[in-house]
């Protein structure tokens, strides 16, 4: 998909009243607590924090919460935003008493109003580059509040994912990169390949350090969630023997203007 640029029905914007409407109405009913949701956002942050360093790091939309108790944990310094009051709000209970001071705080606002005071060690991007109307914008932003040495982490939806292949054979969708159902519900206005991926981290300005697939996903959630944790475990652990045909892509991207975030070669699997 090298070349391709966002349709005008992708990069259709909101005012901001009515994205954040829109969140809050996504807001009311998702729940990334629950179910497979909860083990995909787990898994995506255990890889993650395994070349994660420094102290500072800023989450990009949090849902309710799976990843930032997390980071919490993990970074001194921690900037949660997120444009649905439901998701701040449920963030500012996860950080408790650490949010009235400066070192962890919650802002609930839209990623393009946000400003921040401090550059960052660590910027997670999990599922939000499939929402935003300008993700090539927003990357661009996010580069700029990089740490020297710092990472960016990306986790979106991969369109070649095997359960979207067998929805194909089966009639229910006309194109893998088709949005069904339930990414409408859930606001998404894209899905992604690996080369779609790439070339919009590059026209960012940033530089692709690694690519890996999270989940080796061959039904719909629905099916998945009835299924014993220790079997879904299982297809997660599957997931490098086939990362292309995975549920979710996670790449980490560095500023090349800095050097490479985890000092080491590039590598795609």
């Amino acid at each position: 998909m090298m070349g391709a640029r966002l349709s005008s029905a992708e990069r259709k914007s909101c005012s901001p009243a009515e994205e954040r409407a829109r969140l809050d109405e996504v807001a009311q009913w998702f729940d990334s607590q629950r179910g497979l949701n909860r083990d995909l956002s787990k898994h995506a942050l255990k890889r993650i924090l395994a070349t994660a360093r420094g102290s500072r790091a800023l989450e990009l939309g949090c849902a309710t919460g799976v990843m930032t108790a997390e980071l919490a944990r993990r970074f001194p310094h921690l900037d949660v935003v997120d444009g649905a009051e439901r998701y701040a709000r449920h963030a500012r209970g996860i950080l408790g008493d650490r949010e009235a001071g400066s070192r962890q705080r919650v802002h609930h606002c839209l990623f393009e109003e946000f400003t921040p005071t401090a550059s960052y060690d660590l910027i997670v991007m999990a599922y939000v580059l499939e929402h935003v109307a300008d993700p090539r914008a927003l990357m661009r932003q996010a580069r700029k509040w990089l740490a020297p040495g710092g990472a960016i982490h990306v986790v979106v939806p991969n369109a070649e994912s095997l359960h979207r292949q067998v929805g194909m054979s089966m009639g229910l969708l006309h194109r893998l990169d088709e949005l069904c159902e339930s990414d409408l519900a859930i606001g998404h206005r894209r899905v992604y390949t690996w080369e779609r991926l790439a070339e919009e981290i590059a026209a960012s300005g940033l530089h692709v350090t690694s690519m890996e697939g999270i989940l080796l996903k061959p039904l719909p959630s629905a099916l998945m969630e009835a299924w014993p944790q220790d079997l879904r475990d299982a297809f997660f652990e599957l997931a490098p023997v086939a990362p292309r045909l995975c549920s979710e892509i996670h790449a980490i991207c560095s500023d090349p203007d800095h050097g490479d975030a985890t000092h080491s070669a590039d590598r795609v699997r």
